[in-house]
């Protein structure tokens, strides 16, 4: 069986009003895309094939969205109709930028690295950019 896919909005890269502008050219509605925004992170669209979820994100990311595409495991789907959201443990807001995204290494909107925490002291956050 073919792998699926599904999007994971996770935020704005450009202000508000502008995703909503360029989100409306994809043929989303303003109340949707608020709901969107304040869900964040949420999924958008799940079970699509490689080439799909590429374009997908690539449409989101175009109109000004930060997403993620993941493996979509039925597997771990309980409930089909509720929407999927990461625990807060999962996420982290860059310093620098104030963007909300997954804990990694570095921020993916300014480059910002992000300090190690080792036994409770912080080893120090260097600009990326």
């Amino acid at each position: 069986m073919p792998k699926k896919y599904r999007i994971l909005f996770l935020d704005l890269s450009i202000n508000e009003e502008g995703f909503k502008i360029q989100m409306a050219h994809l043929g989303v509605s303003p109340e949707t895309v608020d709901i969107i925004i304040e869900k964040a992170p949420v999924i958008l669209k799940e079970g699509l094939d490689s080439k799909s979820s590429t374009l997908y994100a690539d449409a989101v990311r175009n109109a000004g969205g930060i997403v993620e595409i993941q493996e979509d495991n039925p597997a771990e789907k309980v409930v089909t109709h509720a929407i999927a959201i990461a625990p807060f443990k999962d996420f982290t807001m860059c310093p620098e930028c104030g963007l909300k995204q997954h804990k990694r290494k570095v921020c993916i909107k300014c480059g910002f690295r992000f300090r190690k925490i080792e036994n409770g002291l912080e080893s120090g956050n260097v600009a990326g950019h």
